[in-house]
């Protein structure tokens, strides 16, 4: 049986004041955020799956809930989350980072204890490069950079987790250090869409994406 996690804990504070919504449950395609994503799961075939959060509202039928009185942080959720994991290993995501593939590929990657699933970053600005420090020879609209940044999809075992993973705080401040230090975590490469939801436009450009 496959299992995954879902991170739907935080406030959104950057949507706001522009909604009041919670981020999860933010409507993108006709369906909440949350539900899109465990929809994406299933599709995929995972059974098993966990939604780790603060919120009391965010129950679903035939979803597991891992509820937080306090908020723990990402490394504190999933470590809490992971106790209601069944098997030796789980697949792990943000609510708010959306990508377009299949979440097996990274599921049975993780052979050392870990996987990251990472893309080149694309920034929202025009690279322009100069000549004679004044005259424009090239303009660039986003640009992607050539280095590796994580797209808030992993995969983890549970002993790595009980391990390494902090009670509280977040996971990405040591623990993944951690993992590398340990030799313990592989990074799958992804250069497909992917979109994470931090602002209004973020959640405008999703929209848009559904829509068309």
């Amino acid at each position: 049986m496959k299992e995954a996690i879902i991170l739907a804990g935080g406030e959104g504070w950057r949507l706001k004041p522009a909604t009041w919504v919670p981020k999860p449950l933010l409507k993108i395609n006709k369906k909440t955020l949350i539900d899109h994503q465990i929809d994406w799961l299933r599709s995929h075939d995972f059974e098993n799956i966990i939604v780790a959060s603060n919120r009391t509202d965010l129950t679903k039928e035939h979803v597991t809930y891992s509820p937080e009185e306090n908020s723990l942080g990402t490394g504190g959720a999933t470590k809490k989350a992971f106790e209601q994991v069944k098997g030796k290993v789980a697949y792990v995501m943000n609510v708010d980072d959306l990508v377009f593939y299949d979440p097996n590929e990274l599921f049975d990657y993780a052979g050392k204890g870990a996987g990251i699933l990472l893309a080149n970053p694309q920034i929202p600005f025009g690279k322009v490069t100069l000549t004679n420090g004044i005259d424009v020879i090239r303009f660039q609209h986003r640009q992607t950079l050539d280095f590796y940044v994580s797209t808030g999809h992993y995969v983890f075992k549970k002993s790595a987790v009980e391990q390494i993973f902090p009670n509280e705080g977040d996971f990405e401040l040591s623990a993944m250090q951690r993992l590398a230090d340990k030799k313990m975590l592989q990074g799958y490469t992804y250069h497909g869409m992917w979109f994470t939801l931090n602002t209004m436009k973020d959640l405008m450009d999703i929209r848009r994406f559904f829509k068309e």
